[in-house]
């Protein structure tokens, strides 16, 4: 079995049921969550906007590779009404986003897919509830730890734990 770790986040009401939505079709197509962080709310990166994000990370075990959960994650986001990543280069408030942080241990650079993603390291929203996750986990590009990244990372957004964690349904 293959280990990735997932990001998910989603800024559009109701995010708490997009994300749960998200987290029941990655195991219905996926396979198995094993372990969730937290859920923080987030301010939005890199664009403008009036709702905060809710974001997580999963670790999932998976039979399949990293091409094929690529296709699955961008399934599970059109289904949950997703229609395009970027808009004029630009970020944009979405239902859903799910990333794909690490897979295995493996590096991975093609045209279609970053592994690991190209810029976790600058996202606060990413490396808080990954460090919840697997602090101790080494980032095969920088050998740093998630926690050594986290202490060094320049984003210094200001994040909150909820306190309804919704994923404990799951």
């Amino acid at each position: 079995m293959n280990q990735v770790i997932l990001s998910i986040g989603s800024n559009i009401k109701s995010r708490s049921q997009h994300i749960i939505r998200a987290c029941e079709l990655i195991k219905k197509n996926l396979g198995t969550i094993t372990k969730k962080s937290n859920v923080y709310l987030t301010p939005p990166i890199g664009f403008e906007s009036e709702t905060s994000f809710y974001n997580c990370c999963l670790f999932v075990e998976t039979k399949f590779n990293p091409n094929e959960v690529l296709l699955i994650t961008q399934e599970i986001e059109k289904d949950l009404g997703r229609t395009e990543k970027t808009q004029n280069s630009g970020y944009q408030s979405r239902t859903i986003d799910i990333d794909i942080i690490f897979f295995n241990h493996e590096v991975l650079d093609t045209p279609k897919l970053t592994i690991p993603h190209a810029l976790f390291r600058e996202r606060r929203f990413v490396l808080e509830p990954l460090n919840d996750l697997a602090n101790q986990y080494v980032d095969p590009i920088s050998y740093l730890t998630v926690e050594q990244l986290l202490r060094n990372c320049s984003d210094k957004s200001k994040l909150t734990i909820l306190e309804n964690q919704f994923l404990n349904t799951l």
